[in-house]
């Protein structure tokens, strides 16, 4: 059955391949981007695309509302909802500054939060839809002290989200993707910017931005494919709450719980110690 797509973050990237996945199965989409650019669309596809400027870091809902609104008016509903949008706070934690923190959590997480409230109102109508949240594998196992934090939050997020919605017949996904070969490690798409570079820094500082730059645009992943398969996921009954895509993610994933095996197994005793008596 054909299906409305709202994807933010839509105009290249992820963003661009799963609006490609999906105008390619027959599915409509409403492509939402910064500053409303969407090229290169075939013309077999435009009569079933909606392009619209959404900057997910303006406050008033009203910014959001409207999108939505115009994107029911084309084209009736929205079935399913990708929050794509966001960007890599890859700056060490103590030397960022507060204002790039809050910049990382109103883009990859308030941002989202906001777009995910104007839509939920139209799936509660239909007692249908399918919220896909990409959050990453930085969203399970800590790295980038910013960006995990921003991506755990997504997680955390998705995971309420699953509950407080299956009453109403809408389906939520927390997609994880490990590295995949788009331009996120690019200048455009990435924070490297220090606010306060500190010495004690330098070594881990200069290993990661050279591990960054040597897998940028070398990445395993393949968008088209994680495209594909977030449409695949959308036509299934019971699709998962959890999707790691990738093999990196899925062993960084494994390996993290573990972890918390071990540590839970290790202090099992002392953390089951603290009850009250028995009376």
């Amino acid at each position: 059955m054909s299906q409305v797509w709202f994807i933010t973050g839509a105009s290249r990237g992820l963003g661009r391949a799963i609006a490609n996945a999906a105008l390619a199965e027959g599915h409509s989409v409403v492509a939402t981007t910064r500053n409303g650019s969407f090229t290169d669309v075939g013309a077999e596809h435009r009569d079933r695309l909606l392009v619209m400027p959404l900057d997910v870091t303006a406050p008033e809902l009203s910014a959001y509302t409207e999108v939505v609104d115009a994107a029911i008016a084309r084209f009736g509903r929205i079935d399913v909802l990708v929050n794509n949008a966001g960007y890599g706070a890859l700056t060490l934690f103590e030397e960022s500054d507060e204002a790039q923190v809050r910049a990382a959590f109103e883009t990859n997480v308030f941002g989202l939060m906001r777009v995910t409230r104007a839509v939920l109102p139209s799936m509660r109508r239909q007692m249908a839809g399918h919220l896909f949240n990409i959050s990453s594998l930085a969203g399970y196992v800590g790295g980038g002290a910013l960006y995990s934090a921003t991506k755990f939050a997504v997680t955390g997020f998705t995971e309420s989200l699953a509950v407080e919605l299956s009453p109403f017949g809408i389906k939520v996904t927390n997609v994880a993707p490990g590295y995949f070969r788009t331009d996120f490690l690019d200048s455009s798409s990435v924070q490297f910017k220090t606010a306060n570079e500190l010495p004690d820094y330098e070594t881990s500082r200069q290993a990661r931005l050279g591990f960054l730059q040597q897998a940028n645009h070398n990445q395993n992943g393949d968008p088209d494919a994680l495209g594909r398969l977030l449409v695949h996921v959308a036509s299934t009954n019971h699709p998962p709450l959890h999707l790691p895509v990738g093999m990196d993610a899925i062993d960084g994933i494994e390996q993290h719980q573990r972890a918390l095996s071990t540590d839970i197994a290790t202090w099992r005793d002392k953390s089951t110690a603290t009850a009250h008596d028995s009376v």
